[in-house]
Protein backbone atom coordinates (compact mmCIF):
# COMPACT_ATOMS: atom_id res chain seq x y z
CA UNK A 1 0.00 0.00 0.00
CA UNK A 2 1.18 3.68 -0.83
CA UNK A 3 0.21 6.60 0.56
CA UNK A 4 0.44 10.39 -0.95
CA UNK A 5 3.61 12.28 0.17
CA UNK A 6 1.78 15.12 1.56
CA UNK A 7 4.94 16.92 2.22
CA UNK A 8 5.77 16.67 -1.64
CA UNK A 9 2.00 17.19 -2.80
CA UNK A 10 1.87 20.83 -0.73
CA UNK A 11 5.48 21.80 -2.44
CA UNK A 12 4.25 21.05 -5.80
CA UNK A 13 0.87 23.48 -4.59
CA UNK A 14 2.61 26.09 -3.44
CA UNK A 15 5.48 26.03 -5.97
CA UNK A 16 4.98 24.13 -9.03
CA UNK A 17 1.92 24.46 -9.88
CA UNK A 18 1.77 28.45 -9.88
CA UNK A 19 5.05 28.28 -12.55
CA UNK A 20 2.50 25.73 -14.59
CA UNK A 21 -0.32 27.91 -14.34
CA UNK A 22 2.19 30.91 -16.64
CA UNK A 23 4.16 28.52 -18.39
CA UNK A 24 3.67 30.52 -21.47
CA UNK A 25 6.26 33.43 -19.62
CA UNK A 26 8.90 30.46 -19.85
CA UNK A 27 7.55 28.90 -23.37
CA UNK A 28 9.19 31.20 -26.09
CA UNK A 29 12.47 32.82 -26.72
CA UNK A 30 11.97 36.20 -28.01
CA UNK A 31 12.18 37.83 -24.40
CA UNK A 32 14.76 35.22 -22.99
CA UNK A 33 18.23 36.57 -21.91
CA UNK A 34 20.66 34.71 -19.85
CA UNK A 35 22.89 36.62 -16.54
CA UNK A 36 26.24 36.42 -15.32
CA UNK A 37 25.72 36.67 -11.41
CA UNK A 38 28.84 38.22 -10.09
CA UNK A 39 30.10 37.77 -6.72
CA UNK A 40 31.08 40.25 -4.41
CA UNK A 41 34.99 39.89 -5.43
CA UNK A 42 33.84 40.49 -8.47
CA UNK A 43 34.24 37.29 -10.46
CA UNK A 44 31.29 35.12 -12.41
CA UNK A 45 29.81 32.44 -10.08
CA UNK A 46 29.05 29.65 -12.79
CA UNK A 47 27.19 27.62 -10.61
CA UNK A 48 24.56 30.14 -10.13
CA UNK A 49 22.05 30.50 -13.02
CA UNK A 50 20.03 33.21 -13.68
CA UNK A 51 17.67 33.79 -16.97
CA UNK A 52 14.58 36.21 -17.30
CA UNK A 53 11.99 35.55 -20.09
CA UNK A 54 8.58 37.09 -20.38
CA UNK A 55 5.46 37.43 -22.70
CA UNK A 56 3.77 40.57 -23.38
CA UNK A 57 4.05 43.10 -20.54
CA UNK A 58 4.90 39.97 -18.01
CA UNK A 59 8.19 38.79 -16.68
CA UNK A 60 9.96 36.51 -14.76
CA UNK A 61 13.56 36.16 -13.44
CA UNK A 62 14.27 32.61 -12.42
CA UNK A 63 18.02 31.97 -10.43
CA UNK A 64 19.30 28.49 -9.54
CA UNK A 65 22.18 27.37 -7.38
CA UNK A 66 23.70 24.15 -9.06
CA UNK A 67 26.05 23.27 -6.01
CA UNK A 68 26.37 22.10 -2.46
CA UNK A 69 27.24 25.25 -1.10
CA UNK A 70 26.65 28.96 -0.68
CA UNK A 71 25.93 31.82 -3.00
CA UNK A 72 25.76 35.13 -3.11
CA UNK A 73 26.01 38.17 -5.79
CA UNK A 74 24.61 40.77 -7.94
CA UNK A 75 22.90 40.35 -11.40
CA UNK A 76 22.74 43.28 -13.58
CA UNK A 77 23.77 42.81 -17.52
CA UNK A 78 22.86 39.86 -19.67
CA UNK A 79 25.37 37.34 -21.18
CA UNK A 80 26.73 38.59 -24.60
CA UNK A 81 24.36 37.27 -27.15
CA UNK A 82 23.88 37.77 -31.13
CA UNK A 83 21.43 39.96 -32.60
CA UNK A 84 20.14 38.37 -35.48
CA UNK A 85 18.71 41.91 -36.97
CA UNK A 86 22.69 43.28 -37.52
CA UNK A 87 24.86 40.06 -36.55
CA UNK A 88 26.49 42.21 -33.60
CA UNK A 89 27.03 40.63 -30.03
CA UNK A 90 25.02 42.38 -27.20
CA UNK A 91 23.97 42.97 -24.09
CA UNK A 92 21.09 43.95 -21.95
CA UNK A 93 20.84 45.49 -18.27
CA UNK A 94 18.72 43.62 -15.57
CA UNK A 95 15.97 46.25 -16.07
CA UNK A 96 15.53 45.93 -19.43
CA UNK A 97 14.92 41.97 -19.24
CA UNK A 98 12.42 42.90 -17.17
CA UNK A 99 10.82 45.43 -18.90
CA UNK A 100 11.53 48.54 -16.14
CA UNK A 101 12.01 52.56 -16.64
CA UNK A 102 14.34 52.04 -13.77
CA UNK A 103 13.15 56.34 -13.15
CA UNK A 104 14.20 58.10 -10.08
CA UNK A 105 11.16 57.60 -8.50
CA UNK A 106 10.10 53.86 -9.94
CA UNK A 107 9.89 51.08 -7.27
CA UNK A 108 9.49 47.82 -8.73
CA UNK A 109 7.25 45.21 -6.86
CA UNK A 110 7.34 41.52 -7.49
CA UNK A 111 7.10 38.06 -5.83
CA UNK A 112 9.39 34.84 -4.71
CA UNK A 113 7.22 31.72 -5.77
CA UNK A 114 9.12 29.58 -3.41
CA UNK A 115 8.52 31.75 -0.53
CA UNK A 116 5.52 32.93 -1.26
CA UNK A 117 6.32 36.85 -0.51
CA UNK A 118 6.85 39.85 -1.96
CA UNK A 119 9.64 42.37 -2.36
CA UNK A 120 10.17 46.10 -3.34
CA UNK A 121 13.35 47.41 -4.73
CA UNK A 122 14.17 51.35 -5.99
CA UNK A 123 14.29 50.24 -9.77
CA UNK A 124 16.89 52.59 -10.47
CA UNK A 125 19.14 50.52 -7.96
CA UNK A 126 18.38 47.52 -10.42
CA UNK A 127 19.86 49.82 -13.15
CA UNK A 128 22.80 50.76 -11.57
CA UNK A 129 23.34 47.93 -9.22
CA UNK A 130 21.73 45.22 -10.45
CA UNK A 131 19.78 42.56 -7.97
CA UNK A 132 21.73 41.03 -4.79
CA UNK A 133 20.81 37.70 -4.12
CA UNK A 134 21.91 34.75 -1.67
CA UNK A 135 20.81 30.94 -2.33
CA UNK A 136 21.94 28.26 -0.51
CA UNK A 137 23.00 24.49 -1.81
CA UNK A 138 20.42 23.86 -4.27
CA UNK A 139 17.84 26.75 -4.38
CA UNK A 140 16.55 28.69 -6.57
CA UNK A 141 14.10 31.96 -6.84
CA UNK A 142 11.34 32.04 -8.46
CA UNK A 143 10.59 35.87 -8.95
CA UNK A 144 7.34 36.71 -11.25
CA UNK A 145 4.58 39.15 -10.88
CA UNK A 146 7.27 41.94 -11.82
CA UNK A 147 4.88 45.66 -11.43
CA UNK A 148 6.11 48.74 -11.54
CA UNK A 149 5.01 52.05 -9.46
CA UNK A 150 5.68 55.60 -9.60
CA UNK A 151 6.02 57.19 -6.31
CA UNK A 152 4.65 60.59 -6.26
CA UNK A 153 3.96 61.16 -2.70
CA UNK A 154 6.88 59.13 -0.80
CA UNK A 155 5.19 56.42 0.56
CA UNK A 156 6.61 53.78 -1.79
CA UNK A 157 10.20 54.47 -0.71
CA UNK A 158 8.85 54.55 2.83
CA UNK A 159 7.70 50.75 2.19
CA UNK A 160 11.03 50.04 0.87
CA UNK A 161 12.97 51.54 3.89
CA UNK A 162 10.67 50.01 6.26
CA UNK A 163 11.64 46.24 5.30
CA UNK A 164 14.89 46.91 3.92
CA UNK A 165 15.10 44.21 1.55
CA UNK A 166 12.96 41.77 3.38
CA UNK A 167 9.88 40.08 2.14
CA UNK A 168 6.61 40.56 3.23
CA UNK A 169 2.97 38.59 2.32
CA UNK A 170 1.71 41.44 0.33
CA UNK A 171 3.86 44.96 -0.03
CA UNK A 172 0.33 46.43 -0.67
CA UNK A 173 -0.85 45.56 2.76
CA UNK A 174 2.66 46.99 4.59
CA UNK A 175 2.00 50.43 2.63
CA UNK A 176 -1.62 50.26 4.19
CA UNK A 177 -0.39 49.21 7.25
CA UNK A 178 2.20 52.32 7.38
CA UNK A 179 -0.13 54.76 6.17
CA UNK A 180 -3.35 53.40 7.58
CA UNK A 181 -5.94 56.28 8.57
CA UNK A 182 -6.35 55.87 12.57
CA UNK A 183 -10.01 54.80 13.31
CA UNK A 184 -11.62 56.31 16.29
CA UNK A 185 -11.86 54.49 19.35
CA UNK A 186 -15.34 52.04 19.67
CA UNK A 187 -15.53 53.87 22.92
CA UNK A 188 -15.91 56.81 21.62
CA UNK A 189 -18.51 55.94 19.26
CA UNK A 190 -20.29 54.13 21.63
CA UNK A 191 -20.16 58.06 23.65
CA UNK A 192 -21.20 59.01 20.74
CA UNK A 193 -23.81 57.39 20.12
CA UNK A 194 -25.74 57.41 23.64
CA UNK A 195 -25.52 60.93 23.80
CA UNK A 196 -27.71 61.20 19.99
Amino acid sequence: EEYPNEGLMAHHERVIYPLIRKRYLFAEVENFLLYDVYTPEGYVNEDVYAYSNGHGSERALIVYHNKYADARGWIKTSSGYMDKSDGQIKQRTLTEGLNLRGGENDYVIFRDVNGGLEYIRPSRNLLEQGMYVELSAYKCHAFIDFREMTDTNGEWKAVSEALNGAGYWSIQARRDELFATPQPALEEEVKETEKS
